[in-house]
């Protein structure tokens, strides 16, 4: 092999060891920033839970805080969701196909989830714009910021759909970890 063979095949290795860096950065942080938002979410209703029920005390914004924090770990969990194979899914029609059908049926599945998702963008921007004046009834916060849930979880489903797309697409084959095991969820 020439010297510009092996460094060729370098770079590309060097290439993907930056992808996956990056996507293992990008798993890493969405994964804080849910245990981030359910751990804060449980102190909260926590606290509130305690506070009624000895101190005979309510705080109404942590309801209406929490509730909005849920709409948002809703949204930001989807992709990491997908990228485990955890939405539910009917699969019997590429199981019926030959090897060859059923990677055509996966693909043009991936451009559906894709093109939907983006429709979602779009969608969830003009619903955030729409409701960035209207404020929420106790906090006094613009609604505008809990619809904007519905781009940022797009874009990260997305992103993570994209991270795992040619494996899917090829393979069927979705993330797996210590930590979440899809195929233990199937009936």
């Amino acid at each position: 092999m020439s010297s510009t063979g092996k460094s060729e095949i370098g770079a590309k290795s060097g290439s993907m060891r930056l992808l996956d860096s990056i996507e293992r950065g990008f798993l890493a942080a969405n994964r804080w920033a849910l245990c981030i938002l359910l751990a804060v979410m449980a102190t909260l209703v926590f606290i509130n839970v305690v506070s009624r029920y000895v101190f005979n005390h309510s705080f109404s914004w942590v309801e209406e805080l929490t509730r909005y924090m849920m709409i948002w770990l809703c949204f930001i969990g989807a992709g990491i969701t997908l990228r485990y194979g955890g939405h539910i899914a009917v699969d019997n029609l590429q199981d019926a196909l030959p090897a060859k059908g059923a990677r055509l049926l996966r693909g043009l599945i991936a451009c559906i989830v894709i093109g939907f998702l983006g429709v979602l963008v779009w969608i969830g921007i003009e619903y955030a714009d729409f409701g960035w004046y209207q404020e929420t009834p106790i906090m006094n916060i613009s609604f505008g910021m809990v619809y904007l849930a519905i781009p940022v979880g797009c874009v990260l489903t997305i992103v993570h759909f994209l991270f795992i797309l040619r494996r899917y697409v090829s393979e069927r084959a979705f993330d797996s970890d210590e930590d979440f095991d899809s195929s233990a969820a199937l009936l």
